[in-house]
């Protein structure tokens, strides 16, 4: 919603491919409806989580252990950093 308000607000005349007809109202609209959803999506992920941490549920690779993690992210940076 920020990111479509500051286009407004800078007078950036904005189109949507699928919808090029589209009024500043309608934009605004939609893109509040959008924000609307992310936080409802968010929210429902929270609560699965708390959930499945309820239940026992271990997030994550269950194969590694914190140190093995931590070794492995060190390696797949330093493999990144090379291609970089």
């Amino acid at each position: 919603m920020a990111f479509i308000s500051n286009l407004m607000e800078s007078r950036v005349d904005f189109r949507a491919v699928d919808m090029p007809e589209a009024s500043r109202l309608t934009i605004h609209i939609l893109a509040a409806v959008a924000e609307h959803e992310r936080a409802m999506i968010s929210e429902r992920t929270r609560a699965a989580m708390a959930q499945a941490k309820l239940r026992g549920v271990r997030l994550g690779n269950p194969r590694l252990d914190s140190a093995e993690a931590a070794r492995a992210n060190v390696r797949a940076a330093d493999a990144f950093a090379l291609k970089v």
